[in-house]
């Protein structure tokens, strides 16, 4: 059962409704520095300040972060809402040379552990931004961006009541500043009926996190330090009344999360593909022998009768892509392999997982057969393991792989493309408890972080 919770959220005030665009940010975690100082030039109130906060002279950052946000709420730059509500969101984006959409609603989610299987993960996740994302939820007590979650509507009933309640005007509706590929909708939904309706639908179901690990186990790891804290008397406040729903929950115990229907045709996941620095000077063909235990190799110009055109990106981009397709159309587990040597190879499995590695139980099957638990268990961590990795980091473009690895002045040895699992793989994979590797997935597009906020009465 999944708990959902409408509440009065914190947004930018009306009369900076026409700066929107220019307010709101894509998630911290793809926020480069670039981008970032490109953000907090486009309006000193960009919520990049908030997410992303500088240390000052007489703060760090993550005071300094609480600081700006209770000055911004004194001057009227971010507001309250009256009523309970929960947000309809509509998010569109430019894709293969058409506009596409999805829609979705924004409330508060109580907080589960994993155990209980309401709320399910698909990656682990890293210490470091857990780190950084629980020291800015301790001081400012307030979650700024998305949860992105996914649940089955298989009978649209949620979606439907979405659809109905998206024919009048929009509260926002305005094309992102960071990025002209994306448009965003969203309309306040505060009738208590229709609400009640969406938090019995969705009782039924659980929810898996498609974007958000870090911040959701650090707002779980917050919920226990605050119990702690009241166990020992040392906060006193009191329970939020939902008047809604009739419930009484403390702050803590719940998480600003979107929740997206995954039938939807437009939700898609992207690649992330690899590039590998190594300690050692690399040489692939040492690794040969041991890749065609495993694996059948082809030259890009056995399956292409070319040459690779490295000063063509859109032929070589295209011939890959199309290839990488039509082998996952096929079943195949095929990775390709760029060298910083210009050289590119193709290697399929040549050999049922089961053979390779007996002990998996049927259980186990979907996900040992992930193209990334592939990579990773047999190629990276087994076949290459004598070369020992000294940085792996990604990339969801296969332009960025080539520019990088071949004509990176040697900042990477190896780039690894490999198909991006489908939704429903992740899903049974979940469902069974496994996790899949760190970068196993790219949800596309992205919410924004900005246009609904949730404080804390704490």
């Amino acid at each position: 059962m999944v708990d959902i919770y409408p509440f009065k959220a914190l947004h930018f005030s009306e009369r900076l409704k026409k700066d929107i665009s220019m307010l709101v940010s894509p998630p911290y975690d793809i926020i480069s520095d670039t981008m970032k100082e490109e953000l907090k030039t486009s309006d000193i109130n960009n919520i990049v300040n908030l997410i992303l906060p500088e240390e000052k002279e007489y703060a760090d950052r993550y005071e300094n972060a609480d600081i700006l946000l209770n000055s911004m709420i004194k001057d009227n730059i971010l507001e309250y809402d009256t009523d309970e509500s929960l947000y309809i969101f509509e998010e569109s984006f430019y894709d293969d040379g058409v506009w596409k959409k999805f829609k979705a609603f924004i409330g508060l989610n109580k907080i589960e552990e994993y155990e209980s299987s309401k709320v399910l993960r698909h990656e682990y996740t890293l210490s470091k931004p857990k780190e950084d994302r629980y020291n800015l939820l301790k001081h400012t007590k307030t979650n700024f961006g998305l949860i992105y979650t996914l649940y089955d509507d298989v009978d649209n009933k949620i979606q439907e009541i979405i659809d109905r309640s998206t024919f009048g005007k929009p509260f926002y509706d305005f094309d992102a500043g960071y990025d002209s590929t994306l448009k965003f909708r969203i309309w306040k939904l505060s009738d208590k009926n229709i609400i009640e309706k969406i938090i019995n639908l969705m009782k039924d179901k659980n929810i898996l996190i498609a974007d958000g690990h870090h911040r959701y186990e650090t707002s779980r790891l917050f919920m226990h330090e605050i119990r702690k804290k009241r166990q020992s008397n040392e906060l006193n406040t009191g329970k939020i009344f939902i008047e809604t729903t009739g419930d009484h929950i403390f702050p803590e115990e719940a998480v600003l999360t979107l929740f997206v229907n995954y039938n939807q045709e437009s939700i898609k996941i992207l690649p992330t593909h690899r590039m590998i620095k190594f300690k050692e000077k690399f040489n692939l063909l040492r690794n040969f022998e041991k890749i065609n235990k495993y694996f059948l190799v082809k030259e890009y110009f056995e399956i292409f009768k070319a040459k690779p055109e490295f000063d063509n990106y859109q032929i070589l981009t295209k011939n890959i892509s199309e290839l990488m397709d039509k082998e996952k159309k096929e079943k195949k587990h095929t990775f390709c392999i760029f060298t910083a040597d210009k050289k590119i190879y193709f290697i399929t499995l040549n050999k049922d997982i089961k053979k390779i590695y007996p002990e998996i139980g049927k259980e186990s099957l979907d996900f040992e057969n992930l193209d990334v638990r592939i990579l990773h268990r047999l190629l990276i961590d087994n076949i290459m393991s004598t070369d020992a990795a000294e940085k792996i980091t990604y990339t969801h473009t296969i332009d960025e792989l080539v520019s990088k690895v071949v004509f990176g002045s040697d900042e990477y040895d190896l780039g690894i493309i490999l198909n991006a699992p489908d939704i429903s793989d992740v899903q049974k994979i979940s469902y069974n408890g496994k996790v899949m590797p760190q970068k196993s997935t790219y949800f596309y597009p992205k919410p924004c972080s900005g246009l609904i906020i949730y404080k804390m009465d704490l």
